[in-house]
C-alpha cells in the first residue's frame, strides 16, 4: 500500500509540473511577441492569417513545446489512474485506508472528467477545478506516506501548531495563485515591491473569484479582463508575505526541536518560491520560471506535511 502511494505521489507531482507547462504555454508565455500575447486563448477575428504573419508565429511556437508535453501528460496521468484504481483495489482487500484511497479515486475521476470537457482556459472554474484537484491528490498522497515517520527528537506544540498553519496558508495561497493564473493576472503588475503605485487590492477583487464567468476574447485573441487582474495579483503577493513569515517560523522551531533537514527544507523552499515569484515579475514571467514557481509550491507543501507528520508522531522513550 505504501509502495504504491509513493509511486503514485512521484506521478502527481510530475503531473503538477506538466499541467503548469501547458496551462501557462496555452496562454501565451514564451510566445515571439510576449508579453503582448499573454492571455491569448482564442482565434483573432481578423482575416486568416497570412504567411509569416504574428498569429501564425504563435501557432507554430505553441505546437512546437506542447507537441512533446500533451502526450507525456496523458501517458502520467493514464499510468497514475491506474495505480489509484489498483490502490483502491488493494484498500478493500486489505480493509485499510478505504476512505483515503477512494477518495484518490474520485479525484482521478473527477480530473479525467474535466480533462475531456473542459473548455480549456477560457473557464477559470475548468483552471481552479484541475489545479485544486491535482494539488489535493498532492496533499492526501504525500500525508499517506508521511504519517508513519518516526522523527529522532519530540518536538513541541508550538511546532505542530505552526506548521499546521503554514499549511493552511500555503493551501490558501495556491488557491490564490490559481485564481491569478485564471485571470491571466500574473503580469497585471509590473513593479516591485509596489504594484503601479498601490499595494492593497480594489473593490473589484470579488470578480476575480469568480467561477461563473467565461472569458470574452478580444479581435486579436487575446483574453479580456479589468481591474480585478491587478487587485488578485496584489492579493497574491500580500498572501505570500505572510505565508512566508509563517513558514520560516515553522522552519525555524522545527529546527530548534530537532527535525533539523525537514525544518530547514521548509526554510529554503519557502525563500525559493519567494525569489521565484519576485523573478518571474523581474524578468516578465518567463516560462521556465513560471513553471518553477509552481513546481516548487507543490515541493513545499510536500515538505511541510512531513514536518506536519514528524511533529504528530512521539519519540518512543527507553
Amino acid at each position: 500500500m505504501r509502495n504504491l502511494a509513493v509511486s503514485c505521489l512521484l506521478l502527481v507531482v510530475t503531473l503538477v509540473s506538466v499541467s503548469a507547462y501547458l496551462r501557462l504555454q496555452n496562454s501565451g508565455i514564451g510566445c515571439a511577441d510576449w508579453p503582448e500575447c499573454y492571455g491569448r486563448i482564442g482565434q483573432a477575428a481578423s482575416e486568416a492569417p497570412t504567411l509569416g504573419s504574428t498569429y501564425e508565429r504563435l501557432a507554430v511556437d505553441a505546437q512546437a513545446p506542447l507537441s512533446w508535453a500533451t502526450p507525456v501528460h496523458r501517458l502520467v496521468a493514464s499510468i497514475l489512474g491506474l495505480l489509484v484504481l489498483a490502490r483502491a483495489l488493494l484498500s478493500i482487500r486489505q480493509r485499510r485506508e478505504r476512505l483515503l484511497s477512494f477518495t484518490l479515486l474520485g479525484l482521478t475521476v473527477f480530473l479525467a472528467w474535466l480533462g475531456i470537457y473542459s473548455e480549456g482556459l477560457h473557464s477559470p472554474a475548468i483552471v481552479m477545478g484541475n489545479l485544486g484537484g491535482g494539488f489535493a491528490m498532492l496533499g492526501l498522497l504525500s500525508w499517506s506516506v508521511f504519517r508513519g515517520s518516526k522523527p529522532r527528537s519530540n518536538a513541541p506544540t508550538s511546532v505542530r501548531y505552526s506548521t499546521g498553519a503554514a499549511i493552511v496558508l500555503l493551501i490558501i495561497q495556491i488557491g490564490i495563485g490559481g485564481f491569478t493564473s485564471a485571470n491571466f493576472a500574473a503580469s497585471a503588475c509590473q513593479t516591485l515591491p509596489d504594484c503601479h503605485g498601490s499595494y492593497w487590492p480594489g473593490r473589484d477583487l470579488p470578480a476575480a473569484f469568480d467561477l461563473t464567468r467565461t472569458h470574452e476574447i478580444g479581435p486579436t485573441g487575446v483574453a479580456l479582463g479589468g481591474a480585478e487582474r491587478t487587485d488578485i495579483h496584489k492579493l497574491h503577493r500580500l498572501a505570500a508575505v505572510v505565508t512566508v513569515l509563517v513558514a520560516v517560523v515553522a522552519g525555524g522551531l522545527g529546527i530548534r526541536a530537532g527535525l533539523g533537514v525537514t525544518a530547514a527544507a521548509v526554510i529554503v523552499l519557502v525563500a525559493t518560491e519567494f525569489s521565484l515569484g519576485i523573478a518571474a515579475i523581474f524578468w516578465q514571467l518567463p516560462v521556465g520560471i513560471a513553471v518553477a514557481h509552481n513546481w516548487i509550491a507543490a515541493i513545499l507543501l510536500l515538505t511541510l506535511i512531513r514536518l506536519l507528520a514528524l511533529c504528530r508522531n512521539q519519540q518512543a522513550l527507553m
